[in-house]
């Protein structure tokens, strides 16, 4: 997840929780000690409120990781959970994380942030900088009046890119033998799970797919508008032009193919309402065949959908499949290399003492293998360990009582990491070998992303919301038939007349001025 998004500021960052109790388990290890004392002559500690990783749910303050990033760094950490009220109040962390450049957009129109000289970041984070700049229009999304406003993160082999997840044992019901590959087997497949009995039960009770019309960020569907070479709501560049997924031809014919497939009964009815987690359960009790599925949830054996499945429908079997190839190639949404942005708080700047520590603790959170196990995993043999027993490098696993992120969070795993803000160097040195080679060869990244690489536009706030939901509703109505595909261009006109044109206009002058090579 992979990492999940956080969703624009005004409707995105969660509000704090009862925080948890700190678990008794670590507490007496050397490393995680609660209390810690000043040596005589050294220096005040620093004090650094540190906004607490943004998917967390909850802030656990004096937790064991908290104090040993005080004891190594010669700080004194609050932790503080962001929200929109919080920053509104005037209580702006030093230090925190945003998911978006939206997020991003939002607070440095607030005045809250504090911007960034560029080579003060190579300069304090070398390692890193050497890493990000093969990204380096990364750097673009965040950069507004032409200043930096964050340090972007990024993310290569990406487990939360979407494939497609198969019912293999209604294949074999079916007599498919061949894993689909392009559009035309994957409609085979797809009217043969709806019409064939794939569950054997004699009822009419199966579909081919389903879909989730009214997810965040766009329709749903994503392969399917992928073999048309185009997502709905992203920006694509033809031609040297910028042009938005939602309103090229290429959706239209998408939108007719998916007509097809709700009218002859193939796509399940419930599909505007359903999410990741409502179409998993349908796969897993017998209703759809094959969904749209995080490469990183089935691909090994004790992937989240695998396991789930497991315990529903023990004789099932699943397999992973490429994304269709259709008439415009083959893809699914994908967030590209972007991922989190670091950002600091505007007061930040009148101190230069707490600059550079904050400096000394991001280059640590980014090169530094002690400090990032720390912040990610924990203490080795407590929380953690290697998956292959005796293992020095490779995958990693949490231990018995830390299987559930929120027990991590109570002893403050995860509440102070910086996630991928880490270099290939230790990436590549605690990654799963298996897991990235399946990313590699289902992943169709990055042929569908954003050719901003979801840079806020000036005028998002006030167009970019209603006219998802503009989409959602045409696009829904259009599959199911509540209006005829007709309707497109009149929905293409009232899309460019509520704001579209002014947003294609933005993202024109965006791309020439930041991201045009």
């Amino acid at each position: 997840m992979p990492i999940k998004k956080l969703k624009p500021v005004a409707m995105a960052v969660l509000a704090a929780s009862m925080a948890a109790g700190v678990l008794s388990g670590c507490s007496s290890n050397k490393t995680t000690t609660s209390e810690t004392t000043q040596p005589s002559g050294s220096p005040k500690p620093i004090e650094i409120t540190w906004g607490i990783q943004f998917q967390a749910s909850a802030v656990v303050a004096d937790s064991p990781v908290q104090k040993w990033l005080e004891q190594k760094f010669n700080i004194k950490i609050k932790p503080v959970k962001v929200t929109d009220a919080s920053i509104a109040s005037g209580e702006v962390p030093d230090l925190f994380m945003l998911g978006d450049p939206a997020n991003v957009s939002a607070y440095q129109a607030q005045g809250v942030l504090m911007s960034l000289d560029p080579n003060m970041v190579k300069e304090k984070m070398p390692e890193y900088y050497k890493d990000i700049e093969q990204s380096k229009a990364l750097f673009q999304t965040v950069t507004f009046s032409d200043k930096l406003w964050a340090i972007p993160m990024f993310i290569d082999l990406k487990p939360y890119d979407l494939t497609m997840l198969w019912r293999k044992d209604w294949l074999d019901k079916v007599g498919i033998t061949k894993l689909p590959e392009t559009l035309d087997e994957f409609e085979q497949a797809a009217y043969a799970f709806a019409k064939k009995d794939p569950d054997g039960n004699g009822k009419n009770d199966t579909y081919g797919l389903t879909g989730t019309a009214t997810s965040t960020w766009s329709t749903g569907f994503y392969s399917i508008f992928g073999a048309y070479g185009v997502e709905p709501t992203m920006w694509h560049e033809k031609n040297g032009q910028i042009m938005n997924g939602s309103i090229m031809p290429e959706a239209k014919a998408a939108l007719t193919k998916l007509r097809q497939w709700y009218a002859d009964g193939v796509i399940d009815p419930e599909y505007i309402t359903d999410t990741q987690d409502s179409y998993r359960k349908k796969l897993y009790n017998n209703r759809i065949g094959v969904i749209e599925e995080q490469i990183g949830k089935a691909a090994l054996a004790d992937g989240a959908t695998n396991v789930a499945m497991k315990d529903v429908n023990p004789n099932a079997k699943l397999q992973l499949g490429k994304n269709p190839k259709g008439p415009g190639g083959s893809g699914s949404w994908d967030w590209g290399v972007k991922s989190n942005f670091v950002v600091l708080g505007n007061k930040v700047k009148d101190d230069p003492a707490k600059l550079n520590k904050i400096f000394e603790i991001l280059r640590a959170e980014s090169n530094d293998e002690e400090t990032i196990n720390m912040t990610s995993l924990g203490v080795k043999g407590t929380q953690w360990d290697f998956v292959e027993a005796g293992a020095t490098s490779g995958a990693t696993k949490a231990l018995t009582g830390f299987e559930k992120q929120e027990q991590r969070d109570a002893v403050g795993v995860r509440l102070f990491s910086m996630g991928n803000i880490t270099t290939r160097t230790y990436r590549d040195k605690y990654s799963n070998a298996k897991l990235n080679e399946a990313v590699r060869t289902y992943s169709s990244a990055p042929s569908q992303t954003d050719a901003l690489l979801f840079a806020a536009l000036p005028s998002d706030g006030k167009y970019k919301k209603d006219l998802t939901a503009l989409t959602q509703k045409y696009f829904a109505q259009m599959i199911s038939g509540e209006v005829p595909l007709s309707d497109f261009d009149k929905y293409v006109a009232e899309w460019k007349s509520k704001g579209g044109d002014e947003l294609t206009k933005e993202a024109n002058e965006m791309y020439q001025k930041q991201f045009k090579k």
